[in-house]
């Protein structure tokens, strides 16, 4: 009978514990915690707050990649960085400004230095509240010469270019 009772309480704790895990991820009740997610260190990319359309776009681009053995536009680099690679200490540069864009949607703008020596590299994140949590729809890199947006070379990506 304790043996029973021992591993009942142990399935439920196993069932229950999910759900404190979940309580104990930031919730994301602005634009700006949305953001400041994607360059905290300890979060996966698997664990950036993307919305579904985002995600979508990027399995995409990942099954075209894998059926051609080589990287398809928009993952040959990290947007978050604008590139394939950074100073370590690059987050020290980090500045931020929120711009609100109507009920639910938001665009938060990013300035940092990818390297010291380098200029510094602004990003526009399109962030919209889904749900309870506000989540990144895309992101938007301005400069004249090499900008791009996130989503159009993920579509790209998905056809193979």
């Amino acid at each position: 009978m304790m043996h029973r009772r021992a591993f009942l309480t142990t399935s439920l704790l196993a069932l229950a514990f999910p759900a404190f895990a979940q309580s104990a991820s930031p919730v994301l009740d602005n634009p700006l915690a949305a953001v400041k997610r994607v360059y905290d260190p300890k979060v996966k990319d698997v664990q950036r707050p993307y919305t579904k359309k985002l995600r979508a776009l990027y399995a995409a681009a990942t099954k075209k990649s894998k059926q051609l053995n080589e990287p398809v536009s928009g993952l040959d680099f990290d947007p978050i960085i604008a590139g394939q690679d950074s100073d370590d200490d690059f987050r020290k540069t980090l500045k931020y400004a929120v711009e609100p864009r109507g009920a639910g949607y938001a665009v938060v703008v990013v300035k940092f230095k990818q390297f010291k020596t380098e200029p510094e590299v602004t990003l526009f994140y399109e962030v919209m509240l889904d749900g309870n949590e506000w989540k990144i729809d895309d992101i938007v890199n301005p400069a004249k010469e090499f900008g791009w947006r996130l989503s159009t070379m993920l579509i790209a990506g998905a056809k193979g270019q």
